[in-house]
């Protein structure tokens, strides 16, 4: 429009204004009536007309988390599994102990006893008792495994915690970084509308061209649309935290982590990430037994208690009790045995590989976060301070602007400047928050830091 638009001609001392009668006038009508029409924007309360409920409602991310972690699905899953793996602890163990059974018989026959033939029914009960004795360790080896698999699947029930801890703080966080954005976007919203009303009377009275006027209305739309869009981010934010949480959320509240917590330790990084893939790692080893193994017999001890004997008729011989040990050696011919352990080595090769890579990328991921959350600090520090200047230099352009030493565009983009340091400064606080907050996670601290057990 530069080429549409003939700038005003400077004024001689002494000389009125130029006027254009017919054209101006029209031109201001049309602008103060485009103004009265503008969609208002929030300025005393943006967030209730953004849907959040009053600040005496607000809910801290550790109360939040405490009312939702237990009923996380991925929570809950770690919790089953981790029942599971008990469970088959429990069955480990119980090959340790004897088995016991009872035997009922009940039934006809057709036989021939000293060349004469009858029919026997039978009517029997007996009890028995087995017991392993000796099976080189390959039991207690299954059952010291079995007790490593626990203690993996309670770090993986503590990664589960950890890991939805950081899928509800990042939207918790985003909302809040938006809800301080809110009444400064709001605050500018209104000082642009009243800047730019007050150059719209001054159109009407011809102190100003037609093009200031113009450039007026295109800043106050500017405005209007950096307004709604931190408005529907906002909807959005709180939208996506009520369907991670499982229903509205009030008002969120500012999250302080301890720096002291949130320092590496990269002696124990994540007990729950690495210290799982260690466990696993270790339960296979356990279960990859020696090749003397493979030659060693099997001892089982039998015992047979008979408890009730109403066979009809009776046979002549019956025994009532009785025990006996039995040695077993098997090898099957086509290297079965020797195809599981090396399968068992093979796993256990694996899981120990993984554990070094899961430990690797935690590792270099931690060392990472240090430059970056310094980096972070820094850039806060100085925003804060141009923030500050930007300020002074807001109100010195305002005095500027009524003296009429400054343009309304200077004035706007000395509010557009502010405003985006502001924005810049909540997304670095927004980003320093997310790089503590993972490195808490990957340290092993994050659910103590948030007061949160592990368990």
């Amino acid at each position: 429009m530069r080429h549409l638009i003939r700038p005003a001609e400077p004024r001689r001392r002494g000389q009125q204004p130029r006027r254009q009668p017919a054209a101006a006038l029209a031109l201001a009508l049309f602008l103060m009536l485009g103004a009265a029409i503008a969609p208002v924007a929030v300025q005393a309360q943006p967030a209730q007309e953004a849907g959040v409920p009053p600040a005496s409602q607000a809910e801290s991310l550790q109360a939040l988390l405490a009312r939702v972690l237990a009923r996380d699905p991925q929570v809950r899953v770690a919790q089953l599994l981790m029942q599971a793996t008990e469970e088959r602890r429990l069955q480990a163990r119980s090959r340790l102990g004897p088995s016991v059974g009872v035997t009922v018989i009940r039934g006809t026959s057709q036989e021939v006893e000293f060349g004469r033939a009858l029919e026997r029914r039978t009517d029997r009960a007996e009890a028995a008792l087995r017991w392993n004795l000796y099976n080189y360790g390959n039991d207690v080896a299954e059952l010291d495994g079995a007790a490593r698999d626990v203690i993996a699947a309670a770090e993986d029930l503590r990664r589960a915690r950890e890991e939805v801890v950081e899928r509800i703080a990042d939207p918790y966080a985003e909302l809040l970084r938006i809800d301080g954005l809110l009444p400064r976007s709001a605050d500018r919203l209104s000082t642009v509308r009243r800047l730019v009303q007050q150059v719209l009377r001054q159109a009407a009275l011809g102190k100003v061209s037609d093009a200031d006027a113009l450039q007026a209305q295109a800043s106050l739309l500017d405005a209007e649309i950096a307004h709604e869009q931190t408005l529907s981010e906002h909807a959005s934010a709180r939208e996506r935290l009520a369907a991670l949480v499982g229903g509205d959320v009030p008002t969120v509240m500012p999250v302080l982590l301890p720096p002291a917590a949130a320092e590496a330790n990269l002696a124990q990084p994540h007990p729950g990430l690495v210290a799982a893939a260690k466990d696993r790692a270790l339960a296979a080893r356990l279960r990859v037994r020696p090749v003397l193994s493979l030659l060693a017999p099997r001892v089982d001890l039998d015992y047979r208690q008979q408890l009730s004997d109403r066979t009809t008729p009776q046979s002549t011989n019956e025994q009532r009790n009785g025990w006996s040990l039995t040695a077993r050696w098997e090898l099957p011919v086509g290297g079965e045995n020797q195809a599981r352990r090396a399968e068992n080595e093979r796993r256990a090769e694996a899981a120990e590989a993984e554990a070094e890579r899961v430990l690797q990328n935690v590792l270099s991921e931690l060392v990472a976060l240090g430059p970056r959350i310094a980096n972070a600090e820094r850039a806060v520090g100085q925003i804060e301070g141009q923030i500050a200047q930007y300020t002074a230099l807001v109100r010195a352009g305002e005095l500027q602007f009524e003296a009429g030493r400054r343009s309304l565009s200077q004035l706007v983009q000395l509010h557009d400047s502010r405003f985006a340091a502001e924005q810049r400064r909540a997304e670095q606080a927004h980003r320093l928050f997310g790089a503590r907050l993972r490195q808490l996670a990957l340290s092993g601290a994050l659910l103590p830091a948030l007061g949160l057990s592990g368990d």
